[in-house]
């Protein structure tokens, strides 16, 4: 699959069937011919770079990047390539990007959440747009379709004309939104599970939480990097913990029961109540299975030695 995404059309399964299945080799393995509401990518299994220009060159008539770092060379010279052609190009960052119209973000915390927007759709997860972010680090991002475009261009012009942060339609926007609220009572309500795969775990109440729900019999795992290491948590981490240190985990999400939550959220104090972040948070089955395996996978063959 170009670019490692698979892709996925959310209606009901017995249209999936009735529609998809005379073409499901075409479904598969050619996603880019198949109309579809989600894609979801990630870097476990190579660079994602190729699959973000493409949807960067299909921009008609602007291009809105959000990110904390936005450094990739590629990137760079697509969005310079972008303003000359005509396409109105705005960048809103933490790090100073020449060359192409930009802002900083001033506000208390970190500028962190990370996205494009264009008039076709969005990209949105974990991922910088930077080497580390899109190739060397461990990073999932999702592909949202047209319906999107509105709500995330509305909350990037109100941060780039106004500075002020405003509410996303069905996402969990950091610091307007009581985002370690909703993590923190999704996890109580878990019957079966919480598996968390996180970068800079440090927040003492989720940590809490996942050992209350552990005692209780819930499947706790926590899949985090090694920072984790020389944090004060440690000698209180669930039973069931991996720490993954030959590559950067970058990865912020959860998977509840049967429940999804990812995003550019730290679990910290900082990501909770003072950056700029955002996570979403969903049942589709297709998408929650993507996540399952790649959390399986970094958490059963840090054994074996990969990670």
């Amino acid at each position: 699959m170009k670019g490692n995404f698979a892709r996925y059309k959310i209606i009901p399964y017995v249209v999936i069937l009735s529609i998809v299945a005379p073409i499901c080799t075409i479904f598969f393995f050619k996603i880019l011919s198949v109309k579809s509401d989600y894609k979801v990518g990630f870097t476990e299994y190579g660079p994602l770079t190729d699959t973000i220009l493409q949807f960067m060159y299909g921009s008609n008539s602007f291009l809105y990047v959000s990110s904390l770092d936005v450094s990739h060379p590629e990137i760079l010279n697509a969005l310079i390539s972008l303003q000359k052609n005509g396409i109105d190009v705005r960048v809103l960052t933490e790090k100073p990007v020449t060359n192409i119209n930009s802002k900083i973000d001033i506000s208390k915390g970190l500028h962190h959440v990370k996205f494009m927007v264009n008039d076709n759709g969005v990209v949105f997860g974990s991922a910088n747009f930077s080497k580390s972010g899109l190739e060397s680090g461990l990073n999932d991002m999702i592909f949202f379709s047209v319906q999107y475009v509105e709500r995330f261009k509305e909350f990037f012009l109100k941060a780039w004309d106004y500075g002020t942060i405003v509410k996303v339609k069905d996402f969990q926007v950091s610091p307007v939104d009581k985002t370690e609220e909703f993590v923190l009572k999704t996890i109580q309500n878990a019957k079966k599970r919480v598996w968390i795969c996180a970068y800079a775990f440090t927040d003492s109440n989720l940590l809490a939480s996942l050992k209350y729900k552990e005692s209780t019999g819930v499947d706790v795992r926590l899949v985090t990097d090694k920072w984790f290491l020389s944090s004060p948590l440690l000698k209180y981490k669930p039973h069931n913990s991996v720490i993954v240190s030959s590559r950067m985990l970058h990865h912020k999400f959860i998977i509840v029961d049967s429940l999804l939550i990812t995003g550019s959220t730290n679990y910290t104090e900082s990501g909770f109540h003072r950056n700029v972040e955002m996570m979403w948070s969903t049942k589709n089955k297709y998408i929650l299975k993507r996540y399952e395996t790649v959390f399986l996978e970094l958490y059963n063959e840090k054994a074996h030695g990969r990670w």
